[in-house]
């Protein structure tokens, strides 16, 4: 694809190149399999049974980092990225959704309306054994819970940027409060 004036030499929507590394880097830093394999087992996980859930955070290492990779850029970049990482916030919220709704609702749907047509089509089809009723159920549990890994991790890290935009003004508000 040749660049044209709305688009870059990748072919993409020309934006802020800085802004879009910094996006690259963070995205890399809030994965959705680091939220699967180490978010659940750090002293912070127990934080999710309070009403505190921004101070652990603030101690949190992906944030730390997060913050660092925002410090370079201008209000304007910052602002750019708190839209960008909110707009792809809400697409992969609404894949997450639409994706359980459809590992839900489909199966579940089509076994009862099966049933209702032939009721011994389960032991025919080696359903009889449970085992293989967990071996299905287990596959959609994981599936939906990627999905909502994903979800998860792309609210907190529209999350960072609001933050990094509210401390931001903050620390304006402080200085032309300081005489």
């Amino acid at each position: 694809m040749t660049p044209t004036s709305k688009t870059d030499a990748n072919g993409l929507i020309r934006t802020d190149p800085m802004a879009m590394e910094v996006w690259k880097r963070l995205t890399k830093g809030f994965a959705t399999w680091r939220l699967l394999l180490v978010a659940g087992f750090t002293r912070r996980g127990l934080h999710h049974f309070g009403n505190d859930h921004l101070t652990p955070l603030n101690r949190a290492g992906h944030w730390k980092i997060g913050l660092g990779l925002l410090g370079g850029l201008s209000e304007a970049q910052i602002d750019f990225l708190t839209t960008y990482a909110e707009l792809n916030a809400s697409r992969v919220d609404r894949s997450f959704r639409t994706y359980a709704l459809l590992l839900v609702t489909l199966p579940v749907g089509a076994t009862i309306g099966i049933n209702e047509i032939d009721r011994d089509i389960w032991d025919r089809l080696g359903f009889s054994q449970i085992e293989s009723v967990i071996a299905i159920l287990g596959l959609w549990a994981i599936a939906v819970g990627i999905l909502m890994a994903a979800a998860w991790r792309a609210r907190d890290l529209a999350d960072l940027l609001v933050f990094e935009q509210a401390r931001r003004e903050l620390m304006r508000a402080q200085q032309t409060a300081t005489p």
